[in-house]
C-alpha cells in the first residue's frame, strides 16, 4: 500500500510503544477511549487492506 499509508504506520508505531509501556512499566497509561479508537481504526484498516489485496493480489485473499 506504500507511502499512502505512512500515517497509518506512524499511528500504529505510537500504539505499539504505548502498549510496551503499559505491558512493562505501568498500568493505566491507555484510556478506554484510546482503546476503542484503536479497535475502530483496526477494523477500518482491515477492510482497506482486504480491498487493496483483492484489487492487487487476489490470489492472496481467501474467499469468504
Amino acid at each position: 500500500m506504500g507511502a499512502a499509508k505512512k500515517e497509518t504506520a506512524d499511528y500504529l508505531e505510537v500504539c505499539r510503544v504505548k502498549r510496551n509501556t503499559v505491558e512493562y512499566d505501568m498500568a493505566g497509561v491507555t484510556s478506554e477511549a484510546e482503546a476503542q479508537e484503536l479497535i475502530e481504526f483496526t477494523v477500518e484498516l482491515r477492510s482497506e487492506v482486504l480491498h487493496w489485496l483483492k484489487a492487487n493480489h487476489p490470489h492472496l485473499v481467501r474467499v469468504e
